[in-house]
């Protein structure tokens, strides 16, 4: 898999994944996002976003971003919008990808963080699994939020 960060041109590709992985969750009862995604909304995130891919074929995105006032100190990093399409997940790539964020996150030496609708056991359970310490839950607007830190073996 590589990444990089993402292009202009490649929002299209960025919004099909984030539309396919948000009704994949609705599917299973995960509110995790809103659907369908806002393509204006996302191309002012470029410069932040990245975009991952097989065999030059775009299979993945996130966003790494400086962290601003949140439920942890800064300064630090904060890892948002992660998704691979469904055809995609449940092979490593998931890993991969946050194996590859926390690296970037250490040449900034900054700690990096992540969250997740505190609903979401399946994906508690992968963050935690691959070298993510639960911070704790915390209140959002009408639901909660679980945070995780990258930890030193992440």
């Amino acid at each position: 898999m590589e990444i990089r960060m993402a292009r202009e041109d490649d929002i299209k590709d960025i919004v099909f994944i984030l539309d396919a992985a948000s009704l994949a969750l609705l599917n299973k009862g995960v509110n995790q996002w809103d659907y369908p995604w806002d393509e204006n909304h996302l191309k002012e995130q470029v410069g932040c976003l990245h975009v991952a891919s097989v065999d030059e074929k775009i299979i993945g995105t996130f966003g790494i971003k400086d962290l601003e006032e949140w439920h942890v100190p800064g300064p630090g990093k904060y890892l948002f919008q992660i998704a691979l399409h469904p055809d995609f997940q449940g092979i490593g790539y998931g890993a991969t990808l946050l194996s590859w964020a926390c690296k970037q996150a250490r040449t900034f030496r900054e700690d990096l963080y992540l969250d997740c609708w505190a609903g979401n056991e399946k994906l508690r359970n992968f963050y935690s699994g691959n070298g993510f310490e639960y911070v704790g839950d915390f209140p959002e607007e009408d639901y909660y939020i679980s945070v995780f830190k990258c930890g030193q073996e992440g």
